[in-house]
């Protein structure tokens, strides 16, 4: 399978995803509900947007969020994305890259917008940009990640 799976397929697939994720009692964060949501926002096949606040507890000595929970989140969801595609199995990282753009503000509304490069049968291949809720042509962050598909 290449093609992107169509929006409302795919988001219909997340929140179930996500539903499943909460009841295995993992306390990994990001936490869907408490800390990231999915944003029902019309968009091209393959891609969605989840949506964060940041807060002092995500700090860095320079007082903006840490890059390594800006990885971690990019992360979550682009694997969550991958995942939605591929059924309810997890999709665990083969390998991120981050590129940092610009700082990343403390108590400021994000979105993560992920977008499917490519789904094969062993692996998944996305990007995500992390933006300021209401400024989507200034790029904060940019990722790219590889998934493991194990059907």
């Amino acid at each position: 399978m290449t093609e992107s799976m169509e929006y409302r397929t795919l988001y219909q697939n997340a929140e179930k995803f996500i539903r499943l994720r909460a009841l295995s009692g993992a306390r990994a964060w990001p936490r869907f509900g408490r800390d990231v949501a999915l944003v029902d926002q019309d968009g091209p096949d393959g891609c969605l947007v989840f949506a964060c606040h940041t807060d002092a507890s995500m700090s860095n000595p320079l007082g903006i969020v840490h890059g390594g929970v800006t990885a971690s989140l990019v992360d979550t969801c682009m694997g969550i994305t991958c995942a939605a595609q591929c059924g309810e199995a997890p999709t665990p990282t083969i390998t991120m890259t981050v590129n940092y753009a610009r700082p990343v503000p403390l108590d400021a509304d994000i979105q993560v917008r992920v977008r499917t490069v490519r789904i094969g049968r062993t692996s998944g291949q996305l990007s995500a940009d992390v933006l300021l809720s209401g400024q989507p042509e200034e790029v904060l962050v940019a990722a790219t990640g590889v998934y493991a598909i194990k059907r």
